[in-house]
């Protein structure tokens, strides 16, 4: 598409569609055959690192078709969406607000990408992440939580509400809810067998922390 000049290095901007573009400033790049800063070679991707890659796609991305997810820290100035609250901070509450989301609904659909399998089948890093930032957003920490609820099933209703409510981004709502939980014990212990219920896989971060409450 173009090269912004005014990022330190520079940077190329492509931009991936399968529609008509004839109506457009571009022009099309082939990756195999061009001496640009992008190319494929034998089913391999290799680009120029002293410059800045921009790769605009026209279509939804799929979390599930990823290889991988992760969180990062925002950059500090620039965003593609106005307004933004974001910039210039780390991927941790994002993280949080994910994983919130994907417990809350038990939804499947971008499980693959958070989940290691090599050396052996874990929770990502971007999970494990993710589960700390959620019980320190919903202040399961420092033996604040003292609520009526002490069922494990009804501590379960609670706590997917507190999850979607954080995930939907009322915070205040959320950990409000999340005082109805018995203790920051019971808190963490549900949410592990949720984890566990959900990925069928163990927490590492949470089996910490229930180790330190003994």
């Amino acid at each position: 598409m173009e090269v912004q000049t005014g990022y330190k290095p520079h940077a190329c901007r492509f931009l991936i569609t399968d529609q008509n573009v004839k109506h457009l400033p571009v022009q099309p790049y082939d990756a195999t055959r061009e001496e640009g800063p992008l190319r494929h070679v034998d089913g391999v991707w290799y680009w120029n690192h002293t410059y800045t890659g921009e790769f605009l796609l026209e279509a939804s991305l799929l979390l599930n078709d990823c290889g991988k997810v992760d969180f990062i820290r925002h950059h500090a100035q620039l965003c593609s969406i106005g307004g933004c609250y974001e910039q210039g901070k780390e991927g941790d509450g994002a993280a949080g607000r994910v994983i919130a989301y994907i417990l809350s609904r038990d939804t499947q659909a971008s499980d693959k990408p958070l989940i290691i399998t090599d050396p052996k089948k874990a929770l990502s890093t971007a999970i494990e992440r993710g589960l700390s930032q959620i019980c320190m957003a919903l202040e399961a920490i420092s033996g604040k939580l003292n609520g009526p609820l002490k069922l494990d099933g009804s501590v379960d209703s609670a706590l997917r509400a507190a999850l979607l409510q954080y995930a939907e981004g009322e915070r205040k709502a959320a950990t409000e809810t999340a005082k109805l939980i018995g203790s920051d014990k019971l808190f963490r212990e549900r949410l592990g067998a949720m984890v566990e219920g959900h990925f069928g896989l163990k927490s590492d971060v949470l089996a910490a922390e229930l180790k330190k409450a003994k």
